[in-house]
């Protein structure tokens, strides 16, 4: 690893404990989280992310931090909460990190940044396949509270202490969805545009990400190579809007014409990111599982 010494926070709850399994024994690491976490090679502390002298004492010694602490949806939390936990935990780490003199922060944001997929119908894309520098427009709460983190990134990567980098993963589907994915597939609106990513390949980004040369600033999607739609993508967008925006690289979609909606090309270019899981990977995970118990 480039980094030794690494604060993973959030690192025990559901995408967390992914992140923390591929780094462990790969370096020195620390779990921040309210509950503790069991496992050897692990040192837990218990805090919350938006205490800043907790996090500066944790902080204090440390080489990167990888930020994961955050409300996940806008299904988990009222609004005034998201942006406690969300926009004031984003700055109570890089305040911290900064103070402490970590040298690099991966921060998680959401494709929701993008105002796609909680906004009113018709809010579409404004260009195909969507990049990192697609516009971002969010009109409800959670989406918000991921621009404004990205917002805060920005603002103390651009003082020069710390490298920060933003990661977007896209809809992340654990084991318990896997009954769900064909219908996710089938269904034209689908909220998250039928993009997803295993959560293995999550936290093999976020490792990518502390791994890599490449520190300067920048948001990067995380999504699968294809979408869960077995049908076309552009065939799903135009029943879905009546018309397509402007296909700025039509070579994506002839290549895969079930390809995700999201350009993963930036991770791949500067991180060396290539997700491992597709769904069709997630199905005969899920068969194999109901053979195993019937």
């Amino acid at each position: 690893m480039r980094y030794q010494k690494i604060v993973v926070t959030g690192g025990a709850g559901r995408l967390g404990r992914y992140v923390t399994e591929t780094l462990r024994g790969r370096c020195d690491l620390t779990v921040l989280d309210r509950i503790p976490v069991q496992g050897a090679e692990i040192h837990s502390v218990e805090a919350d992310v938006t205490d800043y002298n907790a996090l500066r004492n944790a902080f204090t010694g440390q080489e990167a931090v990888v930020h994961l602490a955050a409300i996940p949806n806008p299904r988990s939390a009222p609004a005034d909460v998201t942006f406690q936990v969300n926009v004031q935990g984003t700055w109570a780490v890089l305040q911290a990190a900064e103070d402490c003199g970590v040298k690099r922060v991966v921060v998680a944001s959401s494709d929701a940044a993008l105002g796609l997929h909680y906004n009113p119908p018709g809010w579409g894309p404004q260009y195909l396949p969507i990049d990192e520098d697609h516009p971002l427009r969010p009109v409800e709460f959670y989406s918000l509270s991921k621009e404004c983190t990205e917002s805060i990134c920005r603002s103390y990567a651009n003082r020069g202490k710390i490298e920060v980098i933003i990661i977007r993963p896209t809809h992340i589907v654990f084991p318990p969805e896997f009954p769900e994915i064909e219908a996710r597939g089938a269904d034209v609106q689908n909220y998250h545009l039928w993009t997803y990513i295993a959560p293995e390949d999550v936290a093999l980004g976020f490792r990518c990400a502390l791994d890599s040369s490449d520190g300067r600033h920048a948001a990067y999607f995380l999504t699968a190579n294809d979408g869960l739609n077995t049908r076309p993508t552009l065939d799903l967008l135009r029943e879905r809007y009546g018309a397509l925006p402007p296909v700025r690289n039509a070579a994506y979609f002839d290549r895969n014409p079930c390809a995700s909606l999201l350009d993963g090309g930036r991770a791949r270019d500067r991180l060396g990111f290539e997700p491992k899981i597709d769904w069709h990977e997630m199905i005969r995970v899920r068969e194999a599982a109901k053979r195993k118990a019937g």
